[in-house]
């Protein structure tokens, strides 16, 4: 079987709404944002930022755009 957008979407959406943890005996449900450690964090992390950077880029006025924009995981030069 071939998972479609829709199922991929519908799996993280799966993914990052049923993120449970628990601290000192009480269960609780995690409502916002992906949970640290978790092997999809990462990769929404990077798809997030790729999606700002570059709305920030074309947005920015012409004498604030940079020359030059690099980035590696959580660092931008």
């Amino acid at each position: 079987m071939r998972l479609t957008v829709e199922n991929i979407m519908d799996l993280l959406k799966f993914i990052v709404t049923t993120t449970y943890f628990s601290f000192r005996g009480v269960i609780y449900q995690q409502m916002f944002g992906a949970a640290m450690g978790t092997p999809i964090s990462p990769l929404l992390a990077n798809l997030f930022m790729e999606w700002l950077e570059k709305q920030a880029i074309a947005t920015a006025p012409v004498e604030c755009k940079p020359k030059f924009w690099k980035r590696y995981v959580d660092e931008v030069l």
